[in-house]
């Protein structure tokens, strides 16, 4: 491997580390699809872990296997440096905990007063 191949990867890595690579529809999809596992499975909050599994098994993000959870705990704490990182998602004594996003109902209301 030569010194400009070298330069090449680091650069790269560069990018990526200083966040001017991270695509926001993706995350949104990720964000979508853990709020949808969430709500399949009755819990409020999951680990980091749990999420990075369930996004594999959508196809949204590899996980890895030496070090489970590795690849979403490294794009949480690109967007937690670059101030990106939503409400919902916070670190705890170095674990990600990532709850519920949506405060909304999914379902429609009913409106007591709406047969009055």
């Amino acid at each position: 491997m030569g010194i400009s191949e070298i330069n090449a990867i680091f650069v790269v890595s560069h990018f990526i580390n200083c966040n001017a690579m991270i695509d926001f529809k993706i995350f949104s999809a990720i964000q979508d699809c853990l709020d949808n596992y969430m709500i399949v499975k009755g819990k409020k909050e999951i680990g980091d872990i749990e999420a990075n599994m369930e996004l594999e098994r959508a196809g949204l993000l590899k996980d890895s296997i030496p070090s489970p959870g590795e690849p979403l705990r490294e794009l949480l704490v690109s967007l937690r440096d670059s101030n990106h990182l939503p409400q919902n998602i916070r670190q705890k004594y170095g674990t990600w905990i990532i709850k519920l996003s949506s405060t909304m109902a999914r379902n429609p209301m009913i409106n007591q007063f709406q047969y009055c």
